[in-house]
């Protein structure tokens, strides 16, 4: 048998921006339109006080855009972890997965390819007998690499404790659904 030890596989990144933020040089771009329109104001209406007003404006929508898109999506923790006796995988949002080696006889692993983002989904099967507990993850939730070194992981896990491993990419080509086995 394996020592107790456990292994972790920890992710902090942060996630990607919303399809309604604007991209940084559409802001600039505006930002230095306003300010070429103000230094034109200034010019022509030096003592205005409005025109001061303008200014401010201009610095404080340029201020909050920032601190909106640096604060907006911040990190969030992910583990994957695994030892002798039990895996258990946590993502937010999603409740935590835990599963004993005991509740199983067979791991069967799933890697399905798309044509869109997040590319790749990890769908991992469970199964002893006629039952079977499943849990998902995608690159969303794990970079590539990390994702890579969990299922090496769980193979060699699953050979020293002596569990069926098996693990397959799935990929629809041209209306074709492709399978192949998946080396790991």
């Amino acid at each position: 048998m394996i020592e107790s030890d456990k292994i972790e596989v920890v992710d902090f990144s942060g996630e990607d921006f919303s399809k309604f933020s604007f991209p940084c040089s559409v802001l600039l771009f505006f930002v230095f339109i306003l300010a070429i329109l103000n230094i034109t104001l200034m010019i022509l209406f030096p003592s205005s006080l409005i025109i001061t007003f303008i200014s401010l404006g201009i610095i404080a929508v340029f201020v909050l855009y920032f601190y909106f898109v640096t604060t907006k999506n911040l990190g969030k923790f992910r583990r994957f972890s695994i030892s002798s006796e039990e895996i258990e995988i946590s993502i937010p949002d999603i409740p935590t997965f835990q599963i004993f080696w005991a509740e199983f006889d067979k791991i069967e692993i799933k890697v399905i390819s798309f044509n869109f983002k997040p590319f790749l989904k990890y769908s991992f099967h469970f199964i002893k007998d006629k039952s079977e507990k499943t849990f998902s993850f995608s690159l969303w939730d794990f970079p590539k690499k990390k994702a890579d070194y969990i299922l090496v992981l769980t193979k060699n896990y699953a050979g020293k404790l002596g569990k069926v491993f098996t693990a397959v990419k799935e990929k629809e080509i041209s209306g074709i659904y492709q399978v192949e086995n998946l080396n790991i």
